[in-house]
């Protein structure tokens, strides 16, 4: 048996395959999981592939603080002297708020997590299909 034939298989159409699978896996996992106020976020969400190299993340600069939470913090504005905006429907106009701070929302980490458990079964259905 001629195992050179395999490996060449192997490197020329089941890694890029299985590099694209968890890709496409990634992807649909979070933007299942991203969370949606504007919609922004979500569609933020890129995927690459190119080779046996890939990636799957947010683009919005403000993803990191969604990821991570923010400490409690004070917001001053920078090209007026007050703040305004509503509360209840009613505008409020003040010179500082200061915020609680945001819960983290790991969504891209879990994300990684599932995709690397997730590996060796998109390992097996590929094998499987080229076997067959």
């Amino acid at each position: 048996m001629d195992l050179s034939l395999f490996a060449d298989k192997v490197e020329e159409r089941l890694l890029p395959g299985l590099v694209r699978a968890a890709v496409d896996y990634g992807y649909a996992l979070m933007s299942a999981r991203a969370p949606v106020r504007s919609g922004k976020l979500l569609g933020s969400i890129e995927k690459h592939v190119q080779g046996l190299e890939g990636s799957v993340g947010p683009t919005v600069p403000y993803a990191v603080y969604v990821e991570y939470g923010t400490a409690p913090h004070e917001i001053r504005p920078v090209f007026s002297k007050v703040l305004a905006f509503k509360v209840n429907g009613k505008m409020v106009f003040t010179p500082i708020v200061r915020h609680p701070g945001t819960k983290p929302n790991p969504f891209v980490r879990r994300t990684i997590e599932d995709v690397q458990k997730k590996i060796p079964d998109l390992w097996t259905d590929l094998f499987a299909e080229e076997v067959h």
